[in-house]
């Protein structure tokens, strides 16, 4: 008996079915009807039945089906009923279409049914369904990003004008939906640029894959809405594709769930923040970048064939003058009389037309090709999933960024508890507190690091804390500290989630008006501390995370930080 459960299964889950077949769908119904009052192996044959037809209609009603859908559409489990629904809709059962769409339109059916229900009737092009699935377009909730997707199927005049108006309403997963399903024909499409042109939907929404799908709708007038509004657009290479899809498999979601963003911000620093500015900090030759890109395929385009869709803003322009002197840019102004050039370094460099011998517009974007060529499979992984982060995060600390970490001009890379608390002055950090804390805590986090650097209090009653491992939640610190000043001795302190925190003494002091060098090391699990060379504390840090951003806890007094040097280990 289990062997032929399994032939039935196996059957329903893997063999093609067509209405060219029909004996094979007989089989199953009358297993079936066979297992009634066993609901788990209905359920299983159902949704094999369900997953074969999918994306079929006109399949002719199996022998038997009639008699047991009468018996599964009543049965207590829910995901049995809406599974017998959906095959009675492809069945073309007309009682069970209006069913379903009945259970659509039934804003108190659960939700999960709904879907159900909407996928199925949306697989049969169902027109009955579609002022339900207008509707659920337009209002906010877990079925409106189906039901845009679910437009697509439909060619009615109301659905363009629909999806560009609420267009503006949707999260970035409904935006995409929308304008898939605009662009599935060329009515929707024709709206789309049109909304584009009266400014209800952006143009940077356009990415540079949906670009490529307009121009795969071979429409003169798409063609040239494109040319006018994007500059060069070019076919996709063979070898361009190839390399995309070489680089797909780097960024496979499995992968990149295991991706480190903050070491992602440090590459995107080292290696286009000089062009690109991203949460207000970088170039400005380059288009802005907001972060948040979900979209890995325009990701992938953007970066690996800059040049096959080339933004008007950003062609550059050479310019040879009658001197013999050459220069590139892109052109931010020109008047009768002379051309103003955002050239590479980011200056501006105006130019006398009388002193020009040429110009050319170049059909080659300003971003290079190549980009990723040097980087390892990790390292994309890592750039890529910086660029998806919604919001800023810390800088990983490496070989080539350490500079970044003080540059002993200013407070850049820093954060401040309060305003004026901290200052530089001659390449000395100086923090000032009364009886309230203030903190400075690093925009950079750090793996392994060893960091030395001089320190003074210029109040016998300053108190200092020092992070030295750990991190800070919404709640609580957790972490590894080293705290001097005050009338005590420098002390090492153990904070934990649910205990008291642990402290040893180091036994020496850090005060009075003499500066005193510290030298801490991070290695592996192993903390060292060290104060005028002198090792003060040895120990390990094996419950807390990998990665701690420095900061600084202030009271009482005035603290002085001089000759600031950290390395990654």
């Amino acid at each position: 008996m289990l062997f032929r459960r399994t032939v039935l299964l196996a059957l329903a889950a893997t063999l093609p079915l067509h209405a060219q077949e029909p004996s094979k769908l007989d089989i199953l119904v009358q297993a079936l009807a066979k297992m009634d009052g066993k609901p788990e192996l209905q359920a299983n044959i159902l949704r094999g039945m369900k997953a074969s037809l999918q994306g079929q209609r006109g399949i002719p009603e199996p022998k038997g089906w009639a008699e047991i859908y009468a018996k599964l559409k009543t049965s207590p489990d829910e995901g049995l009923r809406s599974d017998a629904q959906a095959l009675a809709v492809i069945f073309g059962g007309g009682a069970a279409m209006g069913e379903m769409r009945a259970k659509l339109a039934d804003k108190a059916a659960p939700a999960e049914e709904r879907r159900k229900a909407l996928e199925a009737l949306v697989a049969q092009r169902d027109a009955g369904a579609l002022d339900t699935l207008l509707d659920l377009a337009k209002d906010a909730g877990s079925l409106r990003e189906p039901a845009l997707r679910g437009l697509a199927g439909f060619d009615d005049a109301r659905i363009a004008p629909a999806l560009t108006e609420i267009y503006p309403k949707l999260d970035s997963t409904e935006k995409r939906a929308a304008i898939q399903t605009l662009l599935a024909r060329a009515s929707g499409a024709q709206a789309l640029l049109a909304a584009v042109d009266a400014g209800k939907i952006a143009k940077t929404e356009l990415t540079a894959p949906l670009v490529r799908q307009i121009q795969g709708l071979k429409n003169a007038d798409f063609d040239a809405w494109l040319a006018k509004n994007y500059g060069a657009v070019r076919e996709q290479s063979s070898d361009k594709k190839a390399l995309i899809a070489k680089y797909r498999e780097f960024v496979h979601p499995d992968l990149m769930a295991r991706a480190d963003a903050n070491r992602g911000r440090a590459l995107f620093t080292q290696t286009c923040a000089v062009c690109h500015t991203i949460w207000g900090g970088g170039g400005h030759i380059g288009p802005e970048l907001t972060g948040g890109y979900e979209d890995v395929e325009y990701l992938l385009t953007n970066v690996l064939d800059p040049n096959a869709i080339v933004g008007k803003d950003y062609q550059q322009t050479f310019v040879k003058m009658k001197d013999g002197q050459a220069m590139a840019g892109i052109v931010t102004q020109e008047t009768e009389k002379a051309i103003s050039l955002k050239t590479l370094a980011g200056e501006i460099v105006t130019v006398q037309k009388s002193d020009v011998a040429s110009t050319e517009l170049s059909p080659l974007s300003m971003m290079p090709e190549g980009l990723l060529a040097a980087m390892q499979e990790e390292d994309v992984r890592d750039l890529f999933t910086y660029l998806r982060q919604k919001q800023q995060v810390p800088m990983l600390l490496t070989a080539t960024n350490t500079n970044d970490f003080f540059n002993g001009v200013d407070l850049h890379n820093w954060h401040s508890s309060e305003d004026g608390a901290w200052r530089v002055e001659k390449g000395e950090l100086i923090g000032k507190a009364d009886t309230k804390t203030v903190s400075l805590a690093s925009e950079m986090t750090t793996g392994d690091y060893h960091l030395a650097m001089q320190v003074k209090l210029e109040n016998p009653n300053a108190v200092v804390e020092l992070v030295l491992s750990g991190v800070k939640d919404a709640e609580k610190f957790h972490g590894t500290t080293f705290s001097f000043g005050g009338p005590s001795q420098a002390n090492v302190w153990d904070y934990r989630a649910a205990a008291a925190p642990e402290v040893t003494s180091a036994k020496v002091p850090v005060g009075g008006s003499d500066w005193h060098t510290i030298d801490v090391v991070r290695k592996d699990k192993g903390l060292k501390v060290s104060v005028d060379g002198k090792s003060v504390y040895e120990g390990t840090d094996e419950r807390h995370r990998r990665r701690v951003q420095p900061a600084v806890w202030l009271k009482g007094g005035e603290l002085r930080i001089k000759d600031v040097k950290i390395e990654a280990l």
